[in-house]
C-alpha cells in the first residue's frame, strides 16, 4: 500500500508523542544479528559497518585494559554515527507502525474478517467489480425501459399482464373531458370484489372515489353526485334536483363527454339520465327532456394535444368531434381549431392516407427524421396517430420516417392498437 500523506515537522513530533511507547527485553547480540540479517540493511554500507564496528567494540570489552584503549577510541567516535543511524531506524519502524495501525483501523470498518490472503483480497475485489459493473448495467438496461415507458403514455396489451383496466372521463380545467386509463392488478381486483368479475358500475363506485383528481391539477368532479343504477342493459344516472351538470352549456358539455369517456367500453348500451320521480331530465339548455346516450365503442375520435393549467399533458379528442372515415379524422389533425387542443402535427409536415386491408397507412411527403424533434413531440405524434386509427378499430403504418424504431416502436410494420389513452396506475 502506498501512502502519499507528508508529514511537517510539527506533525512529525506529534506523531512521535502519541506513538506507543516501544520495549525490548532482548539481549544487544540478539538484536545486533537481527539487523544484520534484516534484508533491508544489505544494501547500507555505513549501517553495516557501524554495526560490525560495535560488535568488535562488545568483543574487545572482555580483552584486558591495555589492548582496550583503541577499541575505547574508536568506539566512542564511531557511538554517534550508530545513534544516529539506530535513531532514524526506530523512528523508521515507529512511523511504519503508527501509519499502519491508523490504516488498520481504516480497513476494520469495511473488513471485519481479518488474516484474508492476497488471492481472496484479489477475488473478493474482482468479484465485487464484476457485481459493480452487473448493477450498473442493470440500472442502465432499467433506466431505459423507465424512459421508454414515461414516454409512452398510452396503454397496450403488454401493460395488462394480470391486469384490467378501469376507464374515466376527468374534465380538466378547459378541456371538456380528458380520457384516462387506469390499470389495476388483478389481485387488487379480487381482493375488492372476490373471484367474480365485478361489473363497469361496481367498479366505478369502488375506484372512482379514490381518484385525487386535485392532485392531478384537475377539478374535484367525480363520483357523480346522484344516484347510478341500472336497469336491463341500460345505466340510470338519476341527477338531483340541485346539481352542479346543468349550470351552463360548457357545464353539460362536460357532463356529457365525461359520461362516454367512462362508460363507452363498458357492457351498458345506453345511459339515460332521470329525475327523481324517475322521469327523463329535461335540461335548462335543451328544448326536450334527454333521450338515452347511446354507448357505442365506435367513437371516431381523432386526438391533440392538451396542456392542464399545471403543465401535465395529455393525447385527448378535440372537444370529442367525431369524423366519419379514418383517413378525415387523420388528415384533420393538421388542422387547429381553437386554443384548448394543439396539433401534434408540425406545421410544416404533410403525409397522405390510404386504408388497406390490413389498416391504415401514412406515408410522409417527405422523409421524417423524429431525432430532429423533440422525443417527446414525436412520441406524442406518434401515439396520437395511433390512438386516432383505433378509434375506428384499425392499425396504423407510419411510412416514409428515416428510423426504423422509435420508443419500442417498430415502424416497418403496423403498429399495435393502444388499449386506451393517458395511462395512470390505481393506487
Amino acid at each position: 500500500m502506498t501512502h502519499k500523506q507528508q508529514f511537517d515537522d510539527e506533525q512529525l513530533e506529534q506523531m512521535l508523542s502519541n506513538a506507543p511507547k516501544l520495549t525490548d527485553h532482548r539481549s544487544k547480540d540478539e538484536v545486533l544479528k537481527r539487523l544484520l540479517a534484516d534484508a533491508r540493511l544489505q544494501d547500507n554500507i555505513h549501517l553495516q559497518e557501524a554495526i560490525v564496528d560495535e560488535v568488535k567494540e562488545q568483543q574487545a570489552q572482555s580483552l584486558p585494559a591495555q589492548e582496550n584503549i583503541e577499541p575505547i577510541k574508536r568506539r566512542k567516535s564511531r557511538l554517534p554515527i550508530l545513534s544516529s543511524v539506530a535513531a532514524i531506524f526506530v523512528l523508521s519502524i515507529a512511523g511504519y507502525i503508527y501509519v499502519s495501525n491508523n490504516s488498520s483501523v481504516k480497513d476494520e470498518a469495511n473488513a471485519p474478517i481479518e488474516n484474508y490472503s492476497s488471492m481472496q483480497e484479489d477475488r473478493s475485489v474482482t468479484e465485487s467489480e464484476n457485481a459493480d459493473a452487473d448493477s450498473v448495467m442493470k440500472a442502465n438496461i432499467g433506466a431505459e425501459h423507465a424512459r421508454i415507458l414515461s414516454l409512452r403514455t398510452s396503454v397496450y396489451e403488454d401493460d395488462l399482464v394480470d391486469a384490467v383496466v378501469f376507464r374515466i372521463g376527468l374534465p380538466g380545467g378547459k378541456a371538456d373531458s380528458i380520457p384516462m386509463t387506469y390499470i389495476i392488478k388483478n389481485e387488487k381486483i379480487t381482493a375488492d370484489f372476490g373471484k367474480k368479475k365485478p361489473t363497469t358500475l361496481q367498479m366505478y363506485k369502488k375506484y372512482a372515489p379514490q381518484i385525487d383528481e386535485e392532485a392531478m391539477g384537475l377539478t374535484d368532479y367525480h363520483p357523480y353526485k346522484g344516484e347510478l343504477k341500472e336497469e336491463g342493459k341500460t345505466l340510470v344516472h338519476v341527477l338531483p334536483e340541485e346539481n352542479d351538470y346543468d349550470v351552463a352549456s360548457a357545464s353539460v358539455t362536460k357532463y356529457l363527454s365525461s359520461l362516454k369517456d367512462t362508460f363507452s367500453e363498458s357492457e351498458y348500451k345506453a345511459i339515460a339520465i332521470k329525475q327523481a320521480d324517475g322521469s327523463a331530465y329535461e335540461f335548462s339548455q335543451a328544448e326536450e327532456p334527454s333521450e338515452p346516450i347511446a354507448l357505442t365503442k365506435d367513437n371516431h375520435y381523432n386526438y391533440y394535444l392538451y396542456t392542464e393549467g399545471n403543465g401535465t399533458e395529455y393525447l385527448s379528442p378535440d372537444f370529442h368531434q367525431t369524423y366519419p372515415t379514418v383517413t378525415e379524422a387523420l388528415l384533420a389533425m393538421r388542422d387547429k381549431k381553437d386554443d384548448v387542443y394543439v396539433p401534434v402535427v408540425p406545421e410544416n409536415v404533410t403525409y397522405t392516407v390510404k386504408e388497406e386491408e390490413d389498416g391504415v397507412v401514412v406515408t410522409f411527403d417527405a422523409p421524417l427524421d423524429l431525432t430532429t424533434m423533440d422525443a417527446v413531440r414525436a412520441t406524442q405524434l406518434i401515439e396520437a396517430m395511433m390512438l386516432t386509427a383505433s378509434s375506428f378499430d384499425k392499425k396504423i403504418r407510419l411510412d416514409n420516417i428515416v428510423q426504423e424504431s422509435w420508443e419500442g416502436f417498430d415502424l416497418t410494420n403496423f403498429l399495435p392498437m393502444p388499449v386506451g389513452a393517458n395511462k395512470q396506475m390505481m393506487p
